[in-house]
């Protein structure tokens, strides 16, 4: 009975500290998704991305990025897979994707959003980018919406700045990000893994341009001599 006495106390005091050290935790993921939502809501971004895919240890497709944003609706990004490089523009209302190879162009309603856009793209080409998923998933954090979870697992370099890094799990446990933020008042992004139960594994590194400046056509597409416009069937998109 004395065991039990001295027992219980003890235990009700370590339950009562891991559950103090969980919601700290979870402040500390919440405080920072917040300011880096806030950030990517607020400014122009103007960064450049390396991807790699994989897939069981196998090498799938691997390439690089220049995104250039503007909230809400603009987007202007080119892309190098292999041999092949492509321009995705944006307005918000048109939606443009260009193939400097074949000189030849596409264009359609713009999707609603930002992923939406590049997601029309990647669909088209097949391949997997989770850069601007990123960006909604972000948006569930902050708002608890559906129960995606970020957690601090402490800090890192990544190509010599130094970084906190989290752990982002959706509902189902079946898709996780590992990600990286610039430590500071400008929480960028760094590194971003991908990890899906049901598709590759992807791992992009960022580098940025902060507080960049637009001209007043970077969304508009102007045709290049001697390009063509085609359906998006006849741009015949080289898979990578």
């Amino acid at each position: 009975m004395l065991y039990r006495l001295l027992l219980y106390p003890v235990l009700a005091l370590l339950f009562a500290g891991i559950s103090v050290a969980q919601a700290q935790t979870s402040e500390t993921a919440a405080a920072a998704f917040k300011h880096l939502d806030e950030y990517l809501q607020a400014n122009p971004l103007d960064f450049e991305t390396t991807f790699d895919a994989s897939s069981d240890g196998n090498d799938l497709y691997h390439g690089k990025g220049h995104f250039l944003i503007q909230r809400p609706n603009d987007l202007r990004t080119e892309i190098t897979l292999g041999h092949n490089t492509y321009l995705i523009i944006s307005d918000g209302t048109v939606l443009t994707i260009y193939d400097e190879q074949q000189h030849k162009y596409s264009q359609t309603a713009a999707p609603p959003s930002l992923a939406a856009a590049f997601g029309f793209f990647t669909g088209e080409i097949g391949i997997d980018s989770q850069v601007l998923n990123f960006m909604d998933i972000v948006d569930s954090v902050v708002s608890a919406s559906d129960g995606t979870k970020a957690s601090p697992v402490g800090s890192d370099t990544i190509n010599g700045t130094a970084c906190d890094k989290f752990t982002v799990a959706d509902p189902s446990g079946d898709n996780t990000w590992q990600v990286w933020l610039e430590k500071g008042d400008k929480p960028l992004l760094c590194k971003l893994v991908y990890h899906s139960v049901d598709g590759p594994e992807q791992t992009n590194s960022f580098s940025w341009k902060t507080s960049p400046a637009f001209p007043a056509d970077t969304f508009k597409f102007s045709p290049p001599a001697g390009s063509t416009k085609v359906d998006i069937g006849d741009l015949n998109l080289a898979s990578p």
